[in-house]
């Protein structure tokens, strides 16, 4: 049963990012083509304040879902009501904080907004809808936990896809028509809010007890507990939530909106690809827990290398097509020319995306053992490294220089997640563990130019035909040289293996 709902969660999951990629990549072109590059700026900077009002949240969920496992593999119905009473009211009150909070920000949003064409009062306007859009999503989403605690996610992601399609399509068809941003969006709240309440009556009938036991109170010693490993998490999420939150407003802040405009169509192919990257390290999350209970400390290195290895293989095809593809399909299909950007950029995009790929295997090694409080330094460092390096930086370079800065807080975190697992959970050298970082680094960097420069004899211009054959090079090519590279390695062989192990579970 545990077998099949990982894979169920595994395939809808990755299915919802599918079609999100698709339908979002439609709704940014009508987007772009027909509100201009300011409205894609000027959203993107209101969406990135939006989130970081929203760090009051960080850490209570994770936290109250950990303990919510506990309780529903011993169906405990007294426990399971206490903890979601727990968290209705803690998102309650984090809805008041950030309403709070997010309309003290209000006067002053537009200082964020360099060069914007925009009148204030309109700028303010999708402020506060995006405002009341997180806030709503506060009030109503907080029974999706008991799904996913419960193995049932992939509801919430069906859920989500059919919420996300009407959405965008919504969008598509405003934004056609009428050319009117703003019913579009008030239209994306009230179609979230309609889904929300179908999960909240869904969850109801499907666990009544919760119903019953409304105001069952929470153990003290459990929230005890909790407002522990809240502390620590908060902290690791706020950091990473600074990291992607923050480049936009820089770039905002110090160029200038239109510039974030141009930025956010090469940023969200990224972060499509990385999102799927993340799909596929949540499914690998539990196999990693479930090897690591058993306290064996050379086969959790050796799982380390493993997962290491399996990510140098994807990183290595999504760099090669990244690097090759992302300009040419924004001018020549998605978008047009004005909307290019430089090839230096493009690089340190691709380069930041490698780095956070190469990122997840240490990252994921750190949660299995449990090292918190580890991370929640290394999460304060590395979120410092990011702003200060690129404030001392968007002067001089512009949006290379914030990129640069971006590219400091990874490494960070992979030197420092390096030498703390090694140091303090594994107690061993790390110097072949480094070498191996070191190699898949050199090879990703040399089958990307060479991919690049293959795929340039290849695509000719607007040849829909040429765009696949390409897109099947950068798959095909680097995934062939590693292969007779790595086909006698040790290596390649365990995730033969590690496939076996996980058909076990």
């Amino acid at each position: 049963m545990r077998l099949k709902n990982l894979l169920r969660n595994s395939f809808f999951s990755l299915l919802s990012q599918f079609a999100l990629i698709i339908i979002g990549f439609f709704s940014q072109r009508v987007v772009v083509m027909t509100m201009g590059e300011n409205l894609v700026g000027m959203n993107s900077v209101i969406s990135n304040i939006i989130a970081i009002l929203s760090v009051s949240e960080l850490g209570i969920a994770s936290a109250i879902a950990y303990y919510l496992y506990e309780a529903l593999a011993v169906r405990d119905e007294a426990r399971i009501t206490s903890l979601m009473n727990l968290y209705r009211r803690a998102y309650g009150l984090f809805a008041l904080v950030i309403t709070a909070t997010g309309l003290c920000v209000m006067p002053f949003v537009h200082v964020f907004l360099k060069e914007n064409r925009f009148p204030i009062g309109y700028v303010r306007l999708i402020y506060c809808l995006w405002l009341a859009r997180t806030v709503l999503s506060y009030l109503l989403s907080y029974k999706r936990s008991i799904l996913i605690a419960d193995q049932k996610e992939y509801i919430v992601s069906i859920a989500s896809t059919v919420m996300n399609l009407l959405n965008y399509g919504m969008m598509i068809v405003i934004l056609k028509v009428w050319q009117h941003y703003v019913l579009a969006l008030s239209l994306n709240i009230v179609i979230e809010a309609i889904i929300n309440i179908w999960i909240n009556i869904y969850v109801n009938k499907k666990y009544s007890f919760l119903k019953k036991n409304r105001q069952v109170p929470v153990e003290k010693s459990i929230t005890r507990r909790l407002l522990g490993d809240v502390r620590n998490v908060f902290i690791s999420r706020l950091s990473s939530k600074l990291l992607v939150s923050t480049d936009s407003l820089i770039i905002s802040g110090f160029i200038s909106v239109a510039v974030v405009g141009r930025y956010v169509n090469y940023s969200m192919i990224m972060q499509s690809v990385m999102n799927i990257m993340l799909a596929i390290s949540d499914t690998f999350q539990p196999i990693i827990g479930n090897m690591f209970t058993e306290g064996n400390k050379e086969k959790d290195y050796q799982v380390l290398r493993q997962v290491t290895f399996l990510f140098f293989l994807m990183a290595a095809f999504c760099a090669a097509g990244l690097m090759s593809l992302t300009t040419r399909f924004v001018t020549d299909f998605w978008l047009s020319e004005e909307y290019r950007l430089s090839t230096g950029i493009v690089v340190l995009c691709v380069i930041n995306f490698c780095l956070f790929l190469m990122s997840l295997p240490t990252s994921m090694m750190m949660l299995a053992g449990g090292m918190f409080e580890k991370e929640r330094n290394i999460s304060v460092l590395y979120a410092a490294a990011n702003l200060a390096t690129s404030l001392l930086l968007v002067k001089p370079m512009g949006i290379a220089g914030v990129l640069l800065g971006t590219s400091v807080s990874y490494i960070t975190q992979i030197v420092c997640r390096i030498y703390f697992f090694f140091r303090y959970y594994l107690q061993k050298n790390s110097a072949e563990y480094i070498g191996d970082m070191v190699q898949y680094g050199v090879l990703i960097t040399m089958e990307t130019i060479g991919v690049f420069h293959v795929v340039g004899r290849i695509y000719d211009g607007r040849s829909f035909a040429r765009l696949i054959l390409a897109i099947l090079a950068c798959v095909i090519l680097p995934s062939i040289v590693n292969l007779l590279l790595f086909m006698k390695s040790w290596r390649l062989r365990s995730i033969v293996r590690m496939v076996k192990g996980f058909i076990r579970l």
